[in-house]
């Protein structure tokens, strides 16, 4: 975003509120959890759980709010080629979130990069298709023998 927002995240009174802002907000993103899913009706009560247990935690607005602040772009899109070490990219075919030609535009920039992409799949892969990501991850690691 533009820099005026930086300073803005960081007034005094912007820092105050910000996890009150996010303690009531991120308890109401439950409902877009089915958007991160290809097929929604994979997503179990035991799943829902599972992504509100960190709500539960102490000061979890305060490490959340950070998260938020920490989340600008850092710059490092023109030195991934620099990057000299294997590398996998994994994504759905139907990442919402992420779009996956974002993923697939990154592996592309990384030298050496191994790319994934899940058909039936959205942004949780791991979550959502676990064999077809522990095949891919398999077959990742199965390369260095």
């Amino acid at each position: 975003g533009p820099s005026w927002t930086r300073w803005l995240l960081r007034l005094p009174q912007i820092q105050r509120l910000g996890p009150l802002l996010v303690s009531h907000l991120v308890p109401r993103l439950e409902s877009a959890l089915p958007t991160a899913w290809h097929d929604p009706s994979k997503i179990s009560p035991e799943v829902v759980t599972g992504y509100k247990k960190p709500l539960r935690v102490d000061n979890w607005d305060r490490a959340f709010w950070e998260f938020v602040l920490a989340g600008r772009p850092l710059g490092l899109e023109g030195q991934l080629e620099r990057i000299a070490m294997p590398a996998l990219v994994i994504t759905g075919d139907d990442d919402t979130w992420v779009p996956t030609a974002q993923s697939v535009r990154l592996a592309g920039k990384l030298p050496g990069a191994e790319l994934a992409v899940i058909p039936n799949c959205g942004h949780v892969s791991h979550e959502e298709c676990p064999e077809e990501f522990m095949q891919a991850v398999a077959q990742f690691v199965d390369g260095f023998r």
